[in-house]
């Protein structure tokens, strides 16, 4: 599994820059740039909820399905990168994220 660190800190899933969730996955199937991309699993917080995972239970390893095809990371689908840095202060939807850490092949 890949290392995540998180900025997009009005996700629901977000835990002080880890991601709760098992498993995320990286939209942007014709990205050339890492402003294509996204993190399509993203979940605005509602302003008067509360985060329901427990801290304890977050760790920083999440598998990360990738559709960005034309990133050096993607094996068959699955980023291969040790760590990856997702961006999105201030997100109000997934199109406001980006995965900051794709690369473009040759």
């Amino acid at each position: 599994m890949t290392q995540l660190k998180c900025s997009a800190n009005s996700c629901s899933s977000n835990c002080s820059g880890m991601c709760a969730l098992n498993g995320i996955h990286v939209d942007g199937s014709s990205a050339c740039e890492c402003g294509q991309t996204c993190c399509g699993s993203f979940t605005p917080r509602m302003s008067s909820a509360t985060n329901s995972v427990a801290y304890g239970d977050v760790r920083p390893e999440t598998k990360i399905r990738c559709h960005a095809r034309d990133c050096v990371y993607n094996k068959d689908m699955n980023c291969s990168a040790d760590s990856v840095q997702i961006a999105g202060p201030g997100a109000d939807r997934s199109g406001d994220t980006q995965c900051s850490t794709f690369r473009a092949r040759g």
